[in-house]
C-alpha cells in the first residue's frame, strides 16, 4: 500500500506546482522523495494513515434500496 505524506516546500522554487512555504499531501516514490529532501526542496512533515471514524461517513443518495410501505426494501 502506498502511503500519503504531508510535505513542506522548503526550497526557493516551486516543487511540482506547490509554492515555497506551502504544505501539500502526496504519494512520492521513495527515490524521488529522498532526492528532493536531500536537495532541500521539501521536508517531510508527517506520514498520513487513512482511517474512518465511526459515523463520519455517509453513502451517496440512491445507493441504498428504499423501503416500500410495508417496511421492506424493493
Amino acid at each position: 500500500m502506498r502511503t500519503y505524506s504531508v510535505y513542506l516546500v522548503t526550497g526557493k522554487r516551486e516543487y511540482r506546482g506547490h509554492t515555497p512555504g506551502s504544505e501539500f499531501e502526496a504519494v512520492l516514490d521513495p527515490g524521488p522523495e529522498q532526492r528532493a529532501i536531500d536537495r532541500g526542496d521539501i521536508r517531510l512533515v508527517r506520514r498520513v494513515e487513512p482511517d474512518l471514524e465511526p459515523g463520519s461517513f455517509v453513502l451517496p443518495d440512491g445507493w441504498l434500496p428504499q423501503p416500500n410501505e410495508g417496511g421492506k426494501t424493493k
